[in-house]
């Protein structure tokens, strides 16, 4: 890995590629109130031409124009927000002479078996997979500082992870059952049957039992960052609201612990971790939804335990993820640009 830049004296140029879906959309709105970035290219594949507040009313008054997909210029660094499978099939061009973050699957998994299995079809681009960096910053930040190319992780991944890391860390997990609701934006800009508001709306339900694309995902991290394999079943189900992931861990535990020492071993592993944030009491969506915050909460009787994290599925689960990824490659501080915090009510 190359040594980590110094902070730029100048802002960063910056393109987002994909900026008409809403993980694209949040990163372009989260770099425009970034006091070290000048957005210079804003691309769409089925949009070019359009005004960006056209198809992103909330960022009506900003002057920028979707250009053709792979139209960044002299962008220094390039965000990469594309459906599942593009970016591999564009990545040459797309990370020459750049930095690259990138917010969609194609470069998370380092097993390229895995990730046939998982999505259907052969990596594209299989030299660049161990280019690039796991974009979890609590667990791989040393790695990001480093890095030139970073796969930003996936939502429930990331719920997932930041909540069961201690436990594999410390060596207490025997087994976990976690459960994940999330709000039908995880479900991307373009409708479908599952996705459409009759539908939804007032539903709840499970899907994909043992089979959700970022099962090896979270094992993959866990297993990199603790040098142990994690024994778990997740079960993903959708929400009646827009935003927000609430991940329920279930953990049977090797050995039993005290409230006391279960909360002090996730304040001991998170204790440089500026957007963890550890509650007394379980989380609720409602105080993480338009942040990058992750809320945790903590309860244990004897060897069972239960984790808890709250996240905004399209800023922590997505575009903020990838602009704190992008602050750690650029020498930045962690936190800039991203410490909005929750609205009341």
């Amino acid at each position: 890995m190359t040594e980590a830049p110094s902070a730029p004296a100048t802002p960063l140029r910056v393109a987002v590629v994909g900026a008409s879906g809403y993980i694209g959309g949040e990163i372009v709105r989260l770099l425009l109130d970034h006091p070290r970035v000048e957005v210079i290219a804003v691309t769409s594949r089925d949009s070019a031409g359009k005004a960006l507040d056209a198809i992103h009313p909330n960022l009506a008054g900003v002057d920028l124009v979707l250009a053709p997909l792979e139209a960044i210029g002299a962008a220094e660094v390039a965000f990469l927000a594309l459906p599942n499978g593009e970016a591999m099939t564009r990545i040459d061009a797309l990370a020459e002479g750049r930095r690259v973050i990138d917010a969609s699957a194609d470069f998370r998994l380092r097993d390229l078996a895995a990730y046939e299995a998982t999505y259907g079809r052969p990596h594209a681009a299989p030299a660049w997979v161990n280019r690039f960096v796991y974009g979890l910053p609590e667990l791989f930040g040393a790695d990001i500082r480093a890095a030139r190319y970073v796969a930003a992780p996936g939502c429930f991944a990331t719920a997932a992870t930041l909540a069961l890391f201690p436990l594999v860390a410390s060596g207490l997990l025997e087994e976990a059952f976690v459960n994940g609701v999330t709000g039908s934006s995880g479900a991307g800009s373009a409708p479908r049957a599952t996705t459409h508001h009759p539908f939804r709306a007032d539903a709840l339900f499970a899907y994909e039992p043992f089979t959700h694309r970022h099962v090896p995902e979270i094992g993959q991290a866990l297993e990199r960052a603790t040098g142990r394999p994690a024994s778990f079943v997740f079960q993903p189900h959708s929400g009646p609201f827009i935003r927000g992931i609430l991940v329920t861990a279930y953990a049977r535990l090797s050995r039993t612990i005290s409230s006391e020492a279960l909360r002090a071993l996730y304040v001991e592993r998170y204790a440089a971790a500026p957007f963890i944030r550890l509650r007394d009491e379980p989380p609720n969506l409602k105080w993480v939804v338009g942040t990058n915050y992750c809320d945790l909460g903590l309860a244990v009787r004897g060897r069972a335990a239960v984790a808890w994290a709250a996240i905004d599925n399209v800023i922590k689960g997505g575009a903020g993820q990838a602009v704190q990824a992008f602050n750690l490659m650029s020498g930045l501080p962690e936190t800039m640009g991203l410490t909005r915090r929750a609205r009341n009510p």
